[in-house]
């Protein structure tokens, strides 16, 4: 059976754009969930691969049943492409689920549709009980989770959000989760070396919408707002501040700007998840 990664089929894990039949991830640890009778399954994937390096391709895992390690880390190398996901020894009851390890800021993906060899239609996966979303940096996003302490160079084969604090929190606690991540963001300022703030992308104007980095790169002019009510959490966690201390240095004028901004996105955070209790975080870096 072939069918599109809609929900009446799967479970959608994190802020995903669905246009003209095709769910594309952007975001660490978005993805679909869903069961289905066979012992095959591919998938047809897009991605912007061509107009990235080798070292900044997406990467995509593959969890079966309830197992906490992927079968399978895909590096979705090609435009367009069908790649197999899982294939068992038997027919039996399977659940799937497709996690991108590859952040938002870097290359895209987009399933165009799921195939397996079954006649009967995928079941979605149940909702979880408690629900969490995230907002954060490179720690949420697990940069260079994977990588040696001394390789300074960048490559998305060695991002893990799946073991990065807030993914691994969010199983303990048995809880469904978004993320809402890039590396080197911040409030007022995003990772600089410089004296002036870097303001190129700052999460207060990320997070109002789906996903705007893929709405651009999918050439939308005007990037599809967020509804909460797509994942009403009951938990959010803030950890930002870490990048814009590389502007703010402890200089007060700068330090005052930023307390102002932070509040201003907490407050903006809050008011579209007004029944959400909020944790307000800061990482030892």
């Amino acid at each position: 059976m072939r069918f599109i990664a809609e929900e009446k089929y799967v479970k959608v894990h994190g802020r995903t754009l669905f246009e003209e039949g095709t769910r594309y991830l952007g975001y660490s640890c978005s993805g679909i969930e869903f069961f289905f009778e066979g012992s095959r399954v591919e998938a047809e994937l897009w991605s912007n691969a061509s107009d990235v390096d080798d070292n900044r391709k997406a990467w995509l895992a593959v969890f079966v049943d309830d197992e906490n390690e992927p079968a399978r880390r895909i590096k979705v190398d090609k435009e367009e492409g069908k790649y197999l996901l899982y294939e068992g020894a038997a027919a039996r009851r399977t659940k799937i689920r497709l996690v991108k390890y590859s952040e938002a800021s870097e290359a895209k993906l987009g399933i165009r549709a799921i195939i397996t060899d079954s006649a009967s239609q995928p079941e979605s996966v149940p909702d979880r009980d408690r629900r969490i979303e995230f907002i954060g940096d490179s720690i949420t996003c697990g940069y260079g989770a994977e990588g040696k302490l001394t390789d300074l160079a960048f490559t998305t084969a060695e991002e893990n959000p799946w073991e990065a604090y807030a993914a691994k929190t969010a199983r303990a606690l048995g809880a469904d989760f978004n993320l809402i991540s890039w590396s080197g963001i911040g409030i007022i300022s995003s990772y600089t070396e410089g004296d002036r703030p870097n303001d190129g992308w700052l999460m207060p104007s990320l997070y109002k919408y789906t996903d705007k980095a893929m709405d651009l790169t999918l050439g939308n002019k005007k990037p599809e707002l967020w509804d909460s009510r797509h994942f009403v959490p009951d938990l959010i966690v803030i950890n930002l501040g870490t990048n814009d201390h590389s502007y703010v240095k402890n200089i007060p004028e700068r330090a005052e700007v930023f307390g102002k901004s932070y509040n201003a996105f907490v407050r903006q955070v809050y008011q579209a998840n007004p029944s959400a209790k909020i944790l307000c975080t800061l990482g030892v870096m």
